[in-house]
């Protein structure tokens, strides 16, 4: 049952009058995030505070301009790569220089609704970025000494959250709802794991990370983390959330965090020894993007349009930078946080000692 928990990312840009209507309209193709209620929530889950006298936590050092509109981000494999779903075009931005080097046009036989582009998620690993294809049941694989398209995967129906680990490609497809896993030495669907009965189709935005020896993917309707060990493909948890694990995922060895926009405006944490929730980030808006470097956990805060720093072991928000806009996606990667800002820019925060 819908709880009427309202979409971060749609609520936003509902309040941008004429000129973003569109870029709206693309992010519910490629992935709005609206809520569930869960239940078995464990009533001892810690809850983490905002600590007191917070720094930015770092500093933006650049600001490069993109298209408007959704779009993906990653970085890995020389490159920081984004799109937008306005433009179905995959940009390459050299780290070094800051700036957007190579441009390459993604073709898809049925464009998202409304709306050409990727309408899906990315990830750089294995030799390759490789970009899921909710509009085409696709994954496809970058080649980044040219940019160019190496391969088209047929997966699941409606691949969204993507993951690299050594020697595999993992996918979540929300129309099953289940897991592809890809053999990036052969380009092909090894194994399909159901992670979720038929009913649970097609949740609102189905994310999957990797960390700590697994796979975990959220299935939002179910209100519901799955840990897959990648070494047998076989489900060995299913952790239920008392909110609804309805943006990205990040894992470690330490924990799994999950964040569930505007559900109860926090992001969760799972304890991967005992699989079970073990604490909880608050202070929080509409937190939508995670990632974990530089020994943080790093949000991206769409309402409250900041990026939180968030000590892993304690829990508690230690810097706070504000970047205005609509930041939504986060990665690491050359000494620096990545923002994907659906305004139409990235941006790259250094972090502070």
């Amino acid at each position: 049952m819908h709880d009427g928990c309202d979409s971060p990312v749609r609520s936003v840009h509902d309040r941008k009058a004429g000129g973003l209507k569109w870029a709206r309209r693309a992010i519910l193709a490629s992935g709005s995030i609206a809520c569930l209620v869960g239940v078995g929530a464990v009533s001892s889950a810690a809850v983490f505070e905002r600590g007191h006298g917070l720094s930015g936590g770092g500093n933006v050092v650049a600001r490069i301009g993109i298209p408007e509109n959704s779009g993906i981000l990653t970085v890995g494999a020389g490159a920081v790569w984004a799109t937008s779903d306005a433009v179905s075009m995959l940009l390459r931005i050299d780290p070094k220089k800051n700036a957007v080097v190579a441009r390459t046009k993604i073709k898809s036989h049925n464009a998202c609704p409304e709306l050409p582009g990727s309408c899906g998620e990315a990830a750089a690993g294995n030799d390759a970025v490789w970009i899921s294809r909710v509009s085409d049941d696709t994954v496809l694989r970058i080649d980044p000494r040219d940019n160019s398209v190496g391969a088209t995967i047929p997966v699941g129906p409606q691949p969204e959250g993507i993951a690299s680990t050594p020697g595999a490609v993992w996918v979540v497809n929300k129309g099953t709802p289940g897991v592809s896993r890809i053999d990036p030495a052969t380009n092909r669907v090894v194994a399909n794991i159901r992670i979720a009965p038929a009913r649970a189709c097609c949740s609102d935005h189905m994310a999957i990370t990797a960390g700590g020896g697994a796979v975990w993917a959220s299935v939002p309707s179910l209100s519901a983390v799955i840990r897959i060990d990648p070494a047998t493909n076989a489900i060995t948890a299913r952790v239920r959330l008392s909110g609804q694990p309805c943006a990205f995922l990040a894992a470690d060895e330490r924990a799994v965090w999950a964040a569930d926009g505007h559900c109860t405006r926090t992001v969760m944490r799972v304890d991967p020894r005992t699989k079970r929730l073990s604490g909880r980030v608050k202070g929080l808006g509409a937190p939508i993007g995670l990632a974990l470097g530089f020994g943080s956990l790093w949000i991206a805060d769409l309402d409250s349009k900041v990026i939180d720093r968030v000590n892993p072991r304690t829990g508690r928000i230690v810097g706070r930078l504000r970047v205005g806009g609509f930041p939504v996606r986060l990665a690491v990667g050359f000494g620096s946080v990545w923002v994907r800002d659906d305004t139409g820019r990235v941006l790259r925060i250094r972090p502070q000692d």
